[in-house]
């Protein structure tokens, strides 16, 4: 089952069976400004909420805003309420997992499934999991939902540094993810705990925490 944005590890019971995906930032950021920018289109069409309005009114490009996050006076003030405001670049990595904090002692994941690392990490995962008929897999370019950063400026040295520092957190709570994923390597059984069915195929309870936006 996947679950939408909203929902928590806290909300999937005490024991459950889930995976979840991460990104980068500094990434997951530009990319949901520019999502959020057009609107969600052409898969989604969602209209701005007037917080949204006035950020994509003041900052033009992702970068433009990450670089003016921490100026002392009106700018950077406004920074902060459009970073705020924007639904994508306003969430945390760390917010799906409050009171969760020892996740990987308590109640660790199947696996993990970093972007960046996308088909090794999936293919670890499905191995976990016990599928192993891939052409049952989609490749469906709308719904992968990329954006075209064509005529659009990277993000600068100092955009990266304040990216960096605001989501802080999210940095850290990735290298508690890389450094249990290194613990738990590629073919290593998984515990009774995790509760992976190395042998059969998906459950259908198993759960996608849906937070790689």
């Amino acid at each position: 089952m996947k679950h939408p944005h909203a929902v928590r590890l806290t909300q999937l019971g005490p024991k459950p069976r889930y995976f979840f995906s991460t990104r980068d930032p500094a990434a997951r950021f530009r990319s949901g400004f520019y999502s959020r920018k057009r609107k969600g289109r052409p898969r989604n069409d969602v209209d701005w909420t007037p917080h949204e309005a006035l950020a994509f009114a003041r900052f033009e490009h992702a970068n433009d805003l990450a670089e003016a996050l921490f100026e002392e006076g009106p700018r950077g003030n406004d920074a902060v309420a459009a970073i705020r405001s924007i639904s994508h670049t306003s969430r945390n990595l760390v917010d799906w997992f409050e009171r969760r904090g020892q996740l990987f002692e308590v109640c660790p994941p199947l696996w993990i499934v970093r972007q960046e690392q996308f088909e090794s990490d999936l293919a670890i995962l499905l191995a976990r999991i016990g599928f192993d008929d891939t052409s049952r897999l989609v490749h469906d370019e709308d719904a992968a939902h990329r954006n075209d950063y064509a005529g659009t400026p990277p993000l600068s040295e100092k955009a990266m540094a304040n990216l960096q520092a605001w989501y802080v957190q999210d940095y850290a709570f990735l290298r508690l993810c890389e450094a249990w994923m290194a613990a738990n390597g590629a073919g290593s059984p998984m515990t009774e705990r995790s509760g992976a069915a190395r042998h059969h195929p998906r459950a259908p309870h198993e759960a996608i925490l849906d937070i790689s936006k």
